[in-house]
């Protein structure tokens, strides 16, 4: 019995595609041989016992999952490192939206140039003056005192206040917005071993019955996703998107942006990524 073998009577009993999400797994001898056959037709036996229509490739049909096994499994989301790949893409995600506009403002004028900058809009406005076509001497006095007013002090003056006292606002800004979003997820996800037992228990009643098997995996992934999705989206979004509103109104001198408003979009993507964590460790 080949491995060509295994794989033809896996898709003549189950149906199961490569994009399928359903993982069937026949243990024995890593390499093959004797052992490896016994489990397999061992497998076979067993299925058949149940259900003649095994033998015929019909469709196999089971038992929806308990509600005590969807709890257990959707569990291994309360384990520190999974709740830290989810926070990883939390905060890569929020990253994009709510920091990239903040970096974009630094760099408008990199460190160090502002003076540089500075000098060349006082010399716009010197040669804008020039272009009015005023008397020399109304155009003496005009240049003179904005010479006097844009005086090289006064743009090193003000170079150092934005480089030293505004943009390290805005830094702090972007720090105080991931611990916000960080820590909200991080209380949300601390309360979902109570919500998991909540969605087990919809999503079993939804399922209730026999099912066939090869469907398992696309039902339980959207009833997964939309549990979570749900939960993460209720206990986190009305938080953060109010905390930031405050903490931009704080930062008002050094930010000129209002933050942005959190899609329901990224919350899927979450969702999808805990599915993918649940799939992987069950």
């Amino acid at each position: 019995m080949t491995a060509a073998d295994v794989m033809d009577e896996v898709h003549r009993l189950f149906d199961a595609g490569g994009t399928s999400g359903l993982r069937i797994r026949v243990y024995g001898e890593p390499e093959g041989g004797p052992a490896a056959d016994a489990a397999f037709r061992e497998m076979l036996a067993s299925l058949r016992m149940y259900d003649d229509r095994f033998q015929s490739g019909g469709a196999v049909i089971v038992q929806a999952p308990t509600r005590a096994s969807l709890a257990r499994a959707m569990s291994v989301l309360g384990r520190e490192e999974h709740q830290r790949r989810i926070l990883a893409q939390v905060l890569t995600t929020f990253g994009r939206r709510l920091i990239d506009p903040l970096g974009d403002q630094l760099d408008v004028t990199p460190a160090g140039s502002l003076m540089a900058r500075l000098g060349m809009m006082r010399d716009l406005c010197l040669a804008q003056v020039a272009d009015l076509k005023l008397t020399p001497e109304s155009q003496q006095i005009v240049s003179d005192d904005l010479r006097k007013l844009l005086s090289d002090e006064y743009l090193a003056m003000v170079a150092e206040h934005e480089e030293r006292v505004q943009r390290p606002r805005v830094t702090h800004l972007a720090q105080e917005v991931l611990r916000l979003i960080g820590g909200t997820f991080r209380r949300a996800l601390q309360r979902w071993p109570d919500h998991a037992e909540r969605i087990a228990g919809t999503i079993s009643r939804r399922l209730s019955g026999d099912v066939s098997l090869r469907d398992i995996p696309s039902l339980l992934e959207e009833q997964i996703v939309d549990g979570i999705e749900e939960f993460l989206w209720v206990e986190t979004s009305t938080e953060i998107q109010g905390a930031l509103r405050s903490l931009f109104a704080q930062h008002q001198s050094a930010v000129n942006l209002s933050p942005a408003h959190l899609e329901r979009e990224a919350y899927r993507e979450f969702a999808g990524e805990c599915w993918r964590i649940i799939a992987d460790n069950c």
